[in-house]
């Protein structure tokens, strides 16, 4: 077989590819306590796909001022991201405008948490924490919107579940992916195009981990 990341030849069935270390996404998934071997992969990944990775970054955030209708275009650029760390093909531009399938799921997802966000607004300081747990809990979800079409309903009662059955590794999954995401916008500003899908990808990882375990 050949690893998707830096196309070496290795031994049928391999976990990790002895070329560039890269953990195998046709491999049993990594597991609870691995956040380490995830990060590793996922910034394998990022590197070999650097590329196309920033013009894909590039575009989405050009599109992604526009109101309602980016919501699709996140959808689409998440996609995309999931095809990348999946080994099942490269990043493409057109990725981000071919996801209308989940819109409308999507949709509702983002404006049920939107209301949440409003009305615990209100609550002087409790309610702050209250938000940013809120979104911990959804982020997931999201990714489950995104990735199988799920309804709202469904994918809260998932993101929910898997939060429940891994809660440190989508801490962390979520928190690095953030500082990643964002770091470039503080140390470049234009780096953002660079290291907003280092992040992503981050969650994709622990996503691909526990999707329907």
């Amino acid at each position: 077989m050949q690893c998707p990341f830096c196309k070496a030849q290795i031994p049928n069935g391999s976990a990790k590819c002895p070329q560039c270390g890269t953990v195998l996404t046709s491999s049993p998934q990594i597991t609870a306590g691995d956040f380490g071997a995830a990060f590793n992969n996922v910034t394998n990944i990022w590197k070999n796909n650097l590329g196309d990775l920033v013009l894909l970054t590039l575009v989405f955030c050009l599109v992604a001022w526009v109101p309602i209708v980016n919501i699709a275009f996140i959808a689409g650029y998440t996609r995309s991201l999931l095809k990348v760390f999946r080994g099942q093909g490269k990043a493409s531009v057109g990725d981000i405008f071919n996801a209308w399938d989940c819109f409308g799921n999507l949709l509702v997802y983002l404006v049920i948490y939107l209301i949440a966000v409003v009305l615990l607004s209100f609550i002087p300081f409790l309610g702050t924490i209250a938000v940013l747990a809120l979104y911990f809990i959804i982020a997931p979800g999201m990714l489950a919107v995104i990735d199988k079409k799920l309804n709202a309903i469904d994918a809260f009662k998932w993101s929910l579940a898997t939060i429940q059955k891994d809660a440190v590794n989508w801490l962390l999954a979520i928190l690095v992916g953030g500082i990643l995401g964002s770091a470039g916008a503080i140390a470049l500003g234009i780096g953002i195009i660079i290291t907003i899908p280092w992040g992503q990808l981050l969650l994709i990882s622990q996503y691909d981990a526990r999707k329907w375990d």
